[in-house]
């Protein structure tokens, strides 16, 4: 038998336990490969080899997901929502009381580093009649890779051809029939998400970049609106010409709506010779974050010209119309030039959306760090305080991140018990700041715990807090930062490798995490 065996709710545990044993005898895969065992890199001939009349045919048009549309038990994308809160509300099976027993499941090792977080699809239907559960990863080079989450073998891989690399994650619809990657063409590629065959025609592949050579996706495509958002910056270095733009895609037509953060009054992809400015990257990990109560786009520029008469927008924070066509705000510190000698991005993380705040006079608010180790606290609406976009200054409150620069994107986490807490992880330390508003309506971040963990984007679920260092995966509880388990601890010790970009996703009682070494890791109770 062929079929797999798909971990279900929570609801059904005591029924899929029953039935396993008989399931194995039948011949049925659903154990896991032995922890820490290599699995093989080569697709499964029944799925890349699809016959082209099983393939689904409904359009991405009607799928494309819009805010607080992940269905349960999925994680489309980078930061689980369009606003990248991090926070996964389906998550039940694992919890502050049993978190302890994770345990590696299984390691695979990818064709090449996965730089960046999975998304996931669970119960997947494929054109031979089986089901499973699928990761979705993102390689180095451009390739999109397909693995069953029960066993990590691979299923299908995709890779467009084109010069140096990316550290872009995939997006899945929220109809989960396409998943989305960047290739290292310069485009933006469909794939039918059960068999991996490439959906063109009809404006596809998208054009994201003419400068595949100087210009790269380093972030994490976004989903919202009934769009597609891509965002650019430069390779390692800066090396010109670049700069960042946003990419608004119709999913059904392919057209896009091109906003340039420099040159602005251009609204097309630019070459290397279009745009007298340079740099100005959008490259932190969320790149274009959705505000789904004040329906806009939010990105953050790094280093390069600011000039709001010129169309120049470095080191900003910029609200965008939904369709990317108007700049409706923004926030330019009032340092920004000394920011850019120094090469201290802004832009190093993207705007954190806090949910709103009953009882504050400023309801709507965000976050957003940068490379200068400060945590600014911002109007949604009216980010300058002076009524439009082009202004400098404006911030409710600048104060020195706990955790000093921050390259990784804030969880944003509404505990049980009503508070609202904001968890940074930076370059010296994890922090948690509680958003606390006081009886005249001003609300400001306060220090709640700081811990020594350094790590990549957290992410948290049902009550956990789960953070990547290099050489171990973490579970904290995120109200006091106190450790709740580590992988580096368990028994025999079954770990992960060292970490640039990589975090983790955490979905159906399981924990998934790329590293460094081209490795995959599963963790889960059982």
């Amino acid at each position: 038998m062929t079929a797999k065996v798909v971990r279900r709710r929570s609801a059904i545990v005591l029924v899929v336990a029953l039935l396993l044993p008989l399931l194995v005898a039948c011949g049925g895969s659903g154990k896991s490969s032995p922890p820490g065992t290599a699995v093989s890199a080569e697709p499964s001939p029944a799925v890349a080899e699809a016959s082209p009349v099983a393939i689904l045919t409904a359009t991405p048009a009607a799928s494309a997901a819009t805010p607080g549309a992940t269905p349960e038990g999925d994680w489309l994308r980078f930061g689980y929502d369009p606003a990248r809160s991090g926070v996964n509300p389906a998550e039940t099976t694992l919890t502050p009381g049993n978190v302890a027993g994770l345990h590696q499941l299984w390691r695979a090792h990818l064709p090449e580093v996965a730089d960046s977080s999975p998304a996931f699809l669970h119960a997947l239907p494929f054109p031979d009649g089986s089901t499973h559960d699928v990761l979705y990863v993102e390689t180095r080079d451009g390739r999109l890779v397909a693995l069953d989450a029960a066993e990590g073998t691979i299923l299908w891989q995709r890779q467009p051809k084109g010069p140096k690399i990316t550290n872009s994650s995939p997006v899945a619809d929220a109809a989960r029939r396409v998943v989305y990657a960047y290739g290292l063409d310069g485009a933006l590629h469909q794939y039918q998400a059960a068999t991996g065959q490439e959906i063109s025609g009809n404006g596809w592949p998208v054009p994201i970049t003419k400068l595949t050579g100087t210009e790269k996706e380093s972030s994490a495509p976004n989903a919202a609106f009934g769009l597609l958002y891509v965002t650019t910056s430069g390779y390692l270095g800066d090396a010109p010409p670049y700069q960042g733009h946003v990419v608004a895609i119709d999913p059904a037509s392919g057209a896009a709506q091109v906003f340039n953060s420099l040159c602005a009054d251009k609204t097309a992809l630019l070459g290397k010779d279009d745009c007298d400015a340079q740099r100005s990257g959008i490259w932190a990990r969320a790149g274009a974050v959705a505000d789904p109560v004040n329906p806009s786009i939010y990105v953050s520029t790094g280093n390069g010209p600011f000039d709001p008469a010129k169309h120049n927008w470095g080191d900003t924070v910029l609200r965008l119309s939904v369709d990317g066509t108007k700049v409706l705000d923004s926030y330019t510190p009032s340092d920004y030039q000394t920011l850019d000698e120094r090469d201290v991005d802004l832009g190093s993380t993207a705007p954190a959306l806090l949910p709103r705040l009953p009882g504050s006079k400023t309801p709507l608010l965000l976050v957003q760090g940068g490379k200068d180790g400060l945590l600014r606290l911002l109007n949604r609406a009216d980010m300058s305080g002076q009524g439009g976009p082009g202004h400098v200054g404006g911030e409710l409150q600048a104060i020195e991140s706990a955790g000093c620069a921050t390259f990784t994107q804030p969880v944003v986490w509404s505990a049980s018990d009503g508070t609202v807490w904001l968890i940074v992880a930076g370059t010296c330390a994890l922090a948690g700041y509680q958003v606390v508003t006081d009886q005249a309506g001003a609300t400001t971040l306060e220090l709640g715990w700081k811990s020594g963990d350094i790590g990549t984007t957290p992410v948290l679920a049902n009550g956990v807090l789960y953070l990547a260092t290099s050489g171990a995966l973490l579970a904290l509880d995120p109200a006091t930062g106190k450790h709740l388990w580590s992988s580096a601890e368990t028994q025999p010790r079954q770990t992960i490798g060292s970490l640039h970009w990589e975090s983790p996703i955490v979905v159906d009682g399981r924990v998934y995490i790329a590293d460094e070494q081209g490795g995959l890791s599963a963790y889960g109770l059982g």
